[in-house]
Parts: C-alpha cells; structure tokens; sequence
C-alpha cells in the first residue's frame, strides 16, 4: 500500500468522530472540536491530492552528460567514436522512461584495417544506442555490430570503461577529422 493511500486512511479515521452527530449538542451546532476536525480533513484531503511530483532521472542529458563527446578508441586508432546522450523518447502511453538514450556512432576503417586512416563517408558509419543507468553507467546493445546486447559502460577517469578492459579516452576538442566530409541533412534537386 503506498504511504500516501496509508495517510489518507488515517486522515478518514481521525476526522469520523468529527463529523459524528453529538447527541449532547443540537444538531444545527457544530462543536469546536467538529470544525477543527473538518479543517483538518480539508487541509488533509488538499495536500493528499496534490498531484506526484515525477521521478527525475540522475542521468544527465546533452553535453551535461560525462559520456557525450568525442573518444579514441585503442582498437581502431584514428576512427570516429561519437557519443550522445539524448532523452527518452515517449513512450505510446505519453510517458518517457526514467533512463536517457546513449548514442554512439563510430567508423572502424575500410576491410580488415582497424586503423583509420581516411575520412568515411556517411554510408560508412555504424550507429548503436542503449540507456543510460546513472551518472556514470550505462547499457549499450552492440548486437547489430556483432556484439552482445547488454555491454556495461562505466565512465571513470576521463573516459568510457568497457568490461574487457577497453577503455575509449575522451578527445577534449573533439575529432572533426575522423567525420564524414559531408554532413548535410537537406539536399534540394
């Protein structure tokens, strides 16, 4: 039973001998002790029925968020790792889940080569998300990469910590560089 159900409970409880007629008293009379008690299920029954206020996530999003920017991964030397972290989207009830969405988007270099040395173009890229838990730990599903769908990321130290022991180092300026040359959404023909 949740507390706020329990306190309207007791609040009904304390007010019944209020509203009870007094059979010393004539019944066109309210007692002092009557009206304080209808006062105090009043102010009872108002704050009860204030609306929730919602659980905030602990999760930051944007680029207040340790997780967004731009890492080096020592795996693929030179090749873009970009990650985002956005809001949950809404849900089809109207409701967004309490966790952020995490974005990475990265280029692990042409064939077999893991070391980036050229510019990819935007049919290149690789793209997978997950949630984000807390301030520094989140969930990101690998398996359209051919990984497991559940990898823990910890941010610590100034970087993303993968349970294998990768860690991918934050770029403090960023890596311009390592994008596509193209970058436009809107093409007119």
């Amino acid at each position: 039973m949740k507390l706020s159900n329990i306190a309207i409970f007791i609040a009904a409880v304390a007010t019944t001998d209020a509203l009870a007629p007094n059979s010393a008293a004539p019944e066109s009379s309210v007692s002092r002790r009557g009206a304080f008690g209808l006062l105090g299920a009043g102010a009872a029954a108002a704050f009860l029925l204030q609306p929730q206020v919602a659980n905030a996530a602990a999760a930051k999003t944007g680029a207040a968020s340790p997780f967004t920017g731009d890492y080096n991964d020592p795996n693929h030397p030179e090749c873009l790792r970009q990650v985002k972290v956005v809001g949950a989207p809404l849900r089809a009830d109207g409701t967004r889940s309490q966790y952020p969405v995490i974005e990475v988007t990265g280029y692990d270099g042409k064939g077999d080569s893991k070391i980036c040395t050229d510019r990819p173009t935007r049919d290149d890229l690789w793209k997978v998300q997950g949630t984000v838990k807390s301030s520094n730990s989140a969930v990101i599903d690998f398996s359209p990469k051919g990984g497991p769908s559940n990898l823990v990321a910890t941010y610590e130290d100034g970087g993303i910590v993968f349970p294998d022991g990768n860690k991918w180092t934050k770029v403090a300026r960023g890596t311009d560089s390592r994008r596509p040359a193209d970058m436009s959404t809107l093409k007119s023909d």
